[in-house]
């Protein structure tokens, strides 16, 4: 390898999976240096994106103990690598105990966490590495949505907590944002007029933006008929997006580069369809993957997590059934359960995350 041009090191490795590429900072001075360039990591990670053959997407799942589920390979039948036990994140020393609460977003393999006690804390994963944040001023409960985003044109990462309902009279709205680099928060000018944001709800960054389900005044009750951008370089809300249909539950997920949005619709809830957009806007061109009864999958009001699988099956968390996971297949009609271990809460959260070798310094 030493024989190789760097161009074409740095090329091989960033094929590699982030848990081997750590092992081999170990191997001489120079790999640990390159491994470890941010500027590195931002090809590992863009590969990762780029590269449809690449398989570093998981489900993390906070049971006790913690798991990654390679839902991929679940899906291949490689049962003995779909279940990674993996040890809770821990932000302040390595003896205190660590429960995760809730996720609060996901981007670029790093994960925010609100914990049992209320603390902000960020991690990614493949590396352990985490980071306790400040707190907001806002108190984080249902009635906040929120999300973690890739700001390109300063290089930084920024969670945003967004207040779910507006102001009586007003269509102003408490918006925070942390800047990972300055490590605070602050407050911007949040507008929304005629549009409730869904709730507690873990939004999707795509194109830069984070994308959050809404509801329009004026619409029935439990309606999900709107998606909510919100720009994470302009730090704004931008034209809320028409859903294809009127949902009743539903689930943001990105499915290859193309946004998707699965979910029970109006008005029984008897019907659950897929649709992908690869771009949004106005005038955002939809397309219905499939639709079938609902009753093929667990639904109810727990289930906390919804993907896509290259093969175009439905990964569903139903934590309302504790520690199981569901791939259906709908052309096929098949099911396939995992379970996982669970000794903690049976209401756990979960939230899908990409490998990656990203650093929280």
């Amino acid at each position: 390898m030493s024989r190789l041009p760097q161009e074409i090191i740095v090329d091989i490795l960033t094929y590699l999976p982030a848990k081997s590429l750590i092992r081999f900072k170990c191997v001489c001075r120079s790999w640990r240096s390159l491994i470890s360039d941010p500027q590195f990591a931002k090809l590992h990670l863009k590969r990762a994106y780029e590269d449809e053959n690449m398989n570093r997407q998981r489900l993390l799942v906070a049971t006790d103990p913690l798991y990654s589920v390679d839902f991929e390979a679940a899906s291949d039948g490689d049962d003995g690598n779909t279940l990674v036990k993996i040890p809770y994140p821990n932000a302040e020393s390595h003896n205190d105990s660590f429960a995760v609460g809730l996720f609060l977003g996901s981007c670029d393999g790093i994960v925010c966490i609100l914990d049992e006690v209320d603390n902000v804390v960020l991690w990614n994963p493949s590396t352990r590495e985490s980071k306790k944040l400040p707190g907001p001023s806002s108190f984080l409960n249902k009635d906040f949505s929120t999300g973690l985003g890739y700001d390109s044109s300063t290089d930084d990462y920024k969670m945003v907590i967004a207040s779910s309902a507006t102001a009586t009279g007003s269509d102003q709205i408490m918006v925070e944002v942390f800047t990972l680099k300055t490590n605070t928060w602050r407050a911007v000018q949040g507008s929304l007029s005629g549009i409730t944001l869904g709730g507690r709800y873990e939004g999707v960054f795509w194109n830069g933006a984070l994308l959050w389900l809404g509801k329009q005044e004026g619409g029935a009750a439990h309606d999900l008929d709107v998606i909510v951008p919100f720009d994470i370089e302009e730090e704004k809300f931008m034209e809320a997006v028409p859903l294809p249909n009127h949902f009743y539950t539903a689930f943001l997920s990105i499915s290859g580069n193309c946004l998707c949005v699965l979910g029970q619709l109006k008005p029984s809830g008897s019907c659950f369809e897929a649709w992908l957009a690869s771009e949004y806007g106005v005038e955002t061109s939809w397309k219905r993957l499939f639709a079938f009864p609902v009753d093929k999958l667990y639904l109810d009001c727990y289930s906390t997590e919804m993907w896509l699988t290259k093969k175009g099956e439905v990964l569903v968390d139903n934590r309302g059934c504790p520690g199981k996971l569901t791939l259906y297949h709908p052309v096929e009609d098949a099911r396939k359960l995992l379970k996982v271990e669970n000794d903690g809460d049976p209401f756990y959260d979960s939230a899908i995350y990409t490998e990656s070798l990203v650093s929280l310094c």
